[in-house]
């Protein structure tokens, strides 16, 4: 076949092919598309064309492989490195990510290829990477709006809540019409506390879309905070049972229950906290819903600390501890604590990052436990772990820490062990709450779950693992006689000078009254890494206490694993 008749019959078949896409035969165009790619392999935009045609007939797979074939010819080639980015959402992450690196790559001018590339490292959580991208993307062309948007949630989640304000500022100021802008704007203002400012930005983003469901739970949140709690509950109720957006039926399921609570409903309400714990455990992965490996961790020390494992750990060199640990169970009345504390000019509270529990999840190396590994703790290895415990702590505290610094996680209980094995003279502040309350609140409070957590989805779990937690802290208090000091919730909202002041005394701290104004101090830190941040933004309310009383019913069937306790932590007995 000569040449010109080759081109002829190329052309022939391109025409083939355009007839069949206006006639609606996608397929058969696609195949048209392709044979014409093959008859010329050296043509990048003839692969552009095939790809183009089997992404119409939804074949991602095809369409990819044909695109990265154009571009090994062509790396620059625009409409190449658009559609791989394009049909790639389809692939795994790690394949869309590529997808979308070639395109920044290929096309370093390109805004929208910068901000897809953000979005991208947002995704796979490189918080850095995304930044950095985000930046050259607006570097590029300011008048992004999904950029900035998607900018304030990394900015967010860098506890830089003020800069992520000003960004969806700008955003609605550039796309009033979006909805998400409003939205996450809402969301944060909600966070922050700034509750006049949320209402009035769900209502924006309800304005443009009126099916917005995870701005109705938004403003709902608001509304309730505001005391408005029957506006709210109206407003939950009328959400249908399939949400749609990022907010889940859980979470309005919790709320609800956090409504009827508050309205003198306590049946209707633990029937709503059942559901939405129901769901958040049906919808987590399943790693997250396990509570076994955090249980495995307890039973190592539970059954290694005999006399006989202590008796075994060798002599270590004697250091000074880099940080204070405060423990207990969640929901005890740490995050209020925390507050107080961090007001405090020379302290710092790092709050529930895994500084110590990093750790020991790191230095347990199974079969070995932790508690295994302990008893035959090396001078050098014991260097080695705190040069890791300081390095963690400067981590998340910064470089420059004051002479107190604090690190918070309360279930750290079962690492408490490893702490005073590195530094025996560590000190130990130790919440706690009525037990019942304690884990009533677990069951009532959506929580994100991980292995610590997931035993908190029913009163079951919660009150089986308070007792082997506090029954390991007083093996823990007995063995080891860790420098402590208790501060019960109850005391502590009933004379927040008197505690604070015990418990700066036990710090070897002087007074100091910004402690007082822990409100403040939680609202100007920003945005607060604990499930209680809307309790501590508030004043000091004690509607928390006592509050299992009008859930006695549900309660009952485990009173017997808390009664020792109730009894030895000085609360009066349930009965």
């Amino acid at each position: 076949m000569s040449d010109r008749e080759f081109v002829a019959q190329t052309r022939r078949l391109l025409a083939a092919a355009e007839s069949a896409t206006q006639a609606g035969d996608a397929s058969g165009a696609a195949g048209t598309y392709r044979i014409v790619a093959c008859r010329h392999p050296g043509v990048a935009v003839g692969w552009v064309q095939a790809a183009t045609a089997a992404q119409v007939v939804g074949d991602a797979a095809a369409a990819v492989s044909l695109l990265h074939r154009a571009l090994i010819l062509e790396p620059s080639l625009v409409p190449a490195a658009e559609l791989l980015a394009e049909v790639s959402t389809h692939e795994s992450p790690e394949r869309r990510h590529r997808a979308t690196a070639i395109w920044a790559i290929t096309h370093s001018r390109s805004a929208a290829a910068f901000g897809a590339l953000a979005s991208s490292h947002q995704q796979a959580r490189r918080f850095g990477a995304s930044l950095r991208s985000a930046r050259r993307a607006l570097q590029l062309n300011p008048d992004l709006g999904w950029v900035r948007a998607n900018l304030a949630v990394v900015l967010r989640g860098q506890d830089d809540p003020g800069s992520a304000a000003m960004e969806l500022r700008r955003a609605a100021l550039l796309d009033p019409a979006n909805g998400l802008v409003w939205r996450r704007l809402a969301g944060l203002r909600e966070v922050l506390s700034d509750l006049q400012g949320a209402e009035i930005a769900a209502r924006r983003a309800l304005a443009v879309d009126g099916d917005d469901h995870a701005a109705s739970m938004i403003l709902a949140l608001a509304e309730r905070r505001l005391g408005q709690l029957q506006q709210a509950l109206v407003r939950l109720e009328a959400l249908p049972e399939q949400m749609v957006g990022e907010v889940g039926r859980d979470a309005v399921e919790f709320e609800l229950g956090a409504l009827r609570d508050r309205l003198g409903d306590p049946a209707a309400a633990y029937d709503h906290f059942v559901r939405g714990n129901t769901i958040a455990a049906d919808r987590a992965e399943p790693s997250a819903a396990d509570p076994a490996p955090y249980l495995a961790a307890v039973a190592g020390f539970e059954t290694a600390m005999t006399p006989d494992w202590l008796s075994r750990w060798a002599p270590l060199a004697d250091r000074t501890s880099p940080a204070v640990f405060m423990v207990g169970f969640p929901r005890s009345g740490t995050t209020l604590l925390d507050q107080i504390l961090d007001a405090h000019p020379d302290v710092r509270v790092i709050e529930e990052q895994p500084v110590l529990a990093g750790l020991g999840a790191s230095f347990a190396q199974p079969p070995d436990t932790v508690a295994r590994r302990l008893a035959v703790l090396s001078d050098d290895r014991a260097e080695f772990l705190r040069a890791g415990l300081a390095t963690r702590l400067h981590r998340w505290g910064g470089e420059r820490l004051p002479s107190v610094v604090v690190d918070k996680m309360p279930l750290n209980i079962v690492y408490l062990p490893l702490a005073l094995r590195l530094y025996p003279t560590a000190k130990v502040i130790l919440s706690l709450r009525h037990p019942c309350d304690c884990c009533l609140s677990c069951f009532m409070q959506p929580i994100r779950l991980n292995p610590a957590m997931a035993s908190f989805t029913s009163l079951d779990g919660a009150t089986a693992l308070y007792a082997r937690v506090m029954a390991l802290w007083e093996r823990v208090a007995e063995a080891l006689s860790p420098d402590h000091e208790i501060v019960r919730y109850e005391d502590l909202i009933g004379d927040v000078e008197g505690t604070a002041r015990r418990v700066l005394d036990f710090l070897d701290l002087d007074w100091n009254d910004a402690v007082i104004d822990h409100t403040g101090h939680a609202r100007s830190r920003g945005v607060i890494r604990t499930p209680s941040f809307r309790q501590v933004s508030e004043p000091i309310y004690t509607r928390a206490k006592g509050r299992w009383e009008k859930y006695r019913p549900q309660m009952a069937p485990y009173l017997h694993r808390l009664r020792p306790y109730i009894t030895s932590f000085g609360y009066d007995d349930p009965d």
